[in-house]
């Protein structure tokens, strides 16, 4: 799996899991269980098959829907850094074109000049020489994968995400699915799986991630993720009663419907439907609202004599005047505080938070003087000389955590299984077993009792990573060709960053 992040859902919801038609009134008629995806966060590595599963009813192939851009989230944002093709078995019965003309239209798409050659050949390959003046959506759910599946292959798409597309191959083609995913992970390409057939996600993917009840439960290799899964799975097909089935997994139904960036009295209407207000009568006050408004507006308008042509001018001076003369340009990086504690102004309200040394903070935005961060779902900015940039696309040196072992405080090297088991774990969850020194329990960086570890936290308040003391450093600098004072290398799921000014590895997995 190479080191660059192509896909990210950050903080990721979608509404209407129940929709019937589009809650205008939002969010007055806004429903707890209308949340069908509920602030998802998932990184998608370049060299990587990840398959997506989950139980009925989980919502996971909305996820390959909001990845590929097909649709856009109602909350968070998605980071896409390549190009993408996306098979989805749904799509079927939208399509009413040709098995020819649908062809067609699709290689033009490709990032390569095709022919009407490579058009026959995708026809004769996908087994439709004698479907190709057939509407798609007439076809077979058999031909249908396999017209995609072949689409998929022959895109060349640095990324590829298919739903629901497996469980309909046959086993010769699910042979040369096995064969693509080999390739993409051997040549530093992504595929995601979205399927509801385990065995075959099983045989196709290396990396896992369990959507349950719209969020995600779980993510991780095969072996992590799969047998908890299963086990879940056998108790949940093994519920009978209606009573045993309204209290399965009762908590993560719970949290799917939690609403938090509504206000407390939302809060309350949530939790006490008996308050909620009657459809009708929130259409009526909404609109009979809206029509007092427009009326005194226009009042004003007209008795202040502001409907003259000069109010253009205006309008328009005062639209030149707030623009934004140093816009913001959409990036996904990361920041560490190196030197000394720094402050982060809120670019909301202008409030200041303190960010001690070594705080690592995610960078969404830059322009020429600052990086615009995300903490806590809120926006901060700070001067670009006050952080150490860090890309997770960058190109670093791979050494095995064993190999960098030797240069480190053994508190950690000798534990590392203990303390790298809280990663990605809440704050608060976190500080129940790696407690932290007292009067010490700081938003970004926490010293460990009786330890000489830190513990960093990232800008959703979970623990990703550790400071950790350096040892025989000029050997280090030696075995390494070390020059600067500061050296990054990737290991396995995370990366050894050598502040050698200060004598201190940081450890981070994002």
């Amino acid at each position: 799996m190479g080191s660059s992040i192509i896909l990210k859902l950050l903080n990721v919801t979608h509404y209407y899991r129940n929709k019937k038609s589009e809650k205008w009134y939002q969010p007055f008629g806004y429903d707890a269980d209308d949340i069908e995806l509920n602030n998802i966060n998932l990184h998608i590595y370049q060299g990587e098959a990840l398959g997506i599963i989950g139980e009925v009813d989980s919502s996971q192939s909305l996820v390959g829907r909001l990845l590929s851009g097909e649709i856009s989230p109602d909350k968070g944002k998605v980071v896409r850094k390549k190009d993408i093709f996306f098979a989805d078995i749904e799509d079927k019965a939208l399509q009413s074109t040709t098995v020819v003309d649908y062809v067609k239209s699709a290689i033009t798409l490709f990032p390569y000049k095709t022919s009407d050659h490579k058009l026959e050949q995708i026809i004769k390959f996908a087994h439709l020489q004698d479907e190709t003046s057939l509407a798609i959506k007439d076809l077979t759910d058999e031909a249908y994968a396999r017209l995609q599946f072949t689409l998929a292959r022959t895109s060349k798409a640095s990324i590829i995400v298919m739903n629901q597309i497996l469980s309909y191959l046959d086993d010769i083609f699910f042979d040369k699915a096995i064969e693509l995913t080999n390739e993409y992970i051997n040549e530093n390409l992504t595929i995601v799986l979205i399927d509801d057939n385990i065995e075959r996600i099983t045989r196709a993917s290396n990396y896992i991630a369990w959507i349950s009840h719209g969020q995600l439960r779980m993510e991780g290799s095969l072996k992590q993720v799969l047998p908890v899964f299963k086990e879940h799975e056998k108790d949940r097909l093994s519920l009978s009663t209606e009573e045993e089935i309204t209290n399965f997994d009762v908590d993560w139904k719970k949290s799917r419907t939690r609403m938090p960036e509504l206000t407390y009295n939302f809060k309350r209407i949530e939790r006490y439907n008996h308050a909620k207000p009657p459809i009708a009568l929130v259409r009526f006050w909404t609109l009979l609202t809206v029509f007092f408004i427009g009326m005194i507006i226009m009042a004003l308008l007209m008795f202040n004599d502001l409907g003259k042509l000069e109010i253009g001018k205006n309008d328009d001076q005062a639209t030149i005047q707030n623009q934004q003369k140093n816009p913001y340009e959409e990036k996904l990086a990361y920041g560490i505080v190196l030197d000394r504690a720094i402050s982060l102004e809120n670019m909301a309200n202008g409030k200041k938070i303190k960010a001690n040394k070594y705080a690592f903070v995610t960078i969404t935005g830059e322009n020429t003087k600052n990086y615009r961060i995300d903490i806590d779902n809120k926006n901060y900015k700070v001067a670009k000389n006050k952080l150490r940039y860090f890309d997770p696309a960058s190109l670093f040196e791979e050494h095995s955590a064993s190999a960098l072992a030797p240069y480190m405080h053994n508190n950690y090297s000798n534990y590392y299984e203990f303390f790298n088991s809280h990663l990605h774990k809440k704050h608060s969850t976190v500080i129940d077993s790696l407690v932290p020194e007292e009067g010490k329990d700081d938003r970004f960086i926490v010293p460990i009792v009786q330890q000489p570890i830190s513990m960093l936290f990232n800008d959703q308040n979970k623990l990703i990573g550790f400071t950790i003391p350096m040892k025989d450093k000029k050997e280090l600098k030696d075995k390494f060709n070390i020059e600067s004072n500061f050296w990054i290398s990737k290991s396995d799921d995370g990366y050894f960053m050598a502040d050698l000014k200060n004598n201190k590895w940081i450890y981070i997995e994002l």
